[in-house]
């Protein structure tokens, strides 16, 4: 039957502590607190099988409660685990969000150690040319994105989209970016892979995206928070708007915008439409207050698609 996307990468507990007033340094802060699963990998997964599409996970977890609960949650929801390795004596990896009190991040800490026992030999057995599309992020190791992103360079007949994840992790990409269909990050993250210094405006964003795709990559998403992202394609380039977003809790919100992206691309959509789709995506995540809304479905995305039109596509100049 095959795959249509199979994601690579980190699988996680998510904590969130939400402060109930402005973050105060070098002292204990007042919070609420919320716990759930996350990795952004997993949770690329979980929205694509809750949108309908067959998705697989390659993951490591420890052989711990947590553990056994994400992949028996995985089982649940349609995703198949069958990849999941369990690590004995390990730890299942973790994400502490602290949210100020309108749900925007104040620092994100991750424990992802378990994942750096995903290697180059794990993607060499993986199912890839089972896959439309693969989706790998950099909580993997240099060696094991090196070797999704060769297979894909050799001639893989998967298309491979890649999450740069953080500022420290993007320095995990090779500096040869062909192969990767679809790079995304944000500005930070696309200065740091580029070694500049563009600010996170939509001509900063622009001049990364084209950046980006000057290194290789066949097409860059750039996201600028609440103004949405710029998508470059080879020589053309959209600035695509955000759905406002009646913000509760911005985790999640986006590997919710790549989700919704890659689900577009496997309908056919042209890579700004699919983006646009992701800027759906990416605001009804920010509303729930769980990392992946449970009411995600492909039904519900369609019933709220008038809200696309609050995300403006403008092609932008060459």
């Amino acid at each position: 039957m095959g795959i249509d996307c199979l994601c690579i990468g980190g699988a996680a507990v998510d904590r969130s502590f939400r402060l109930v007033g402005p973050a105060v340094l070098g002292t204990s802060n007042i919070a609420s607190s919320d716990s759930g699963l996350g990795g952004v990998a997993r949770n690329v997964a979980e929205s694509l099988a809750r949108l309908g599409a067959r998705t697989a996970l390659l993951t490591a977890v420890g052989a711990d409660p947590a553990g056994w609960e994400l992949v028996e949650r995985l089982t649940a929801i349609g995703v198949d685990a069958g990849l999941v390795q369990v690590v004995p004596g390990g730890t299942t990896a973790e994400y502490v969000a602290v949210l100020d009190p309108d749900g925007e991040l104040v620092i994100g800490v991750n424990a992802m150690d378990v994942i750096a026992r995903l290697g180059p030999e794990d993607v060499a057995e993986a199912p890839l040319e089972e896959a439309r599309w693969v989706f790998a992020e950099c909580n993997l190791g240099a060696d094991a994105l090196a070797a999704v992103i060769g297979h894909r360079r050799a001639g893989g007949g998967f298309r491979l989209a890649v999450d740069a994840i953080s500022v420290a992790k993007a320095a995990r990409l090779p500096a040869d970016l062909s192969g990767v269909d679809l790079l995304c990050g944000n500005a930070d993250e696309a200065n740091a892979i580029l070694g500049t210094d563009r600010p996170p405006t939509l001509e900063g964003a622009l001049l990364l995206a084209r950046g980006l795709v000057e290194r290789g990559a066949a097409a860059a998403m750039v996201s600028i928070g609440a103004a949405g992202c710029v998508v470059a394609s080879g020589a053309a380039a959209w600035s695509i708007g955000a759905v406002p977003a009646r913000v509760v809790d911005v985790t999640g919100a986006g590997d919710a915008r790549i989700a919704g992206t890659i689900a577009a691309l496997l309908d056919g959509e042209p890579i700004e439409l699919a983006a646009r789709r992701g800027s759906l995506l990416a605001a009804l995540a920010a509303e729930s207050p769980a990392t992946i809304d449970p009411a995600l479905t492909r039904q519900r995305v369609a019933a709220l698609s008038g809200r696309l039109a609050e995300a403006a596509i403008t092609e932008l100049p060459s």
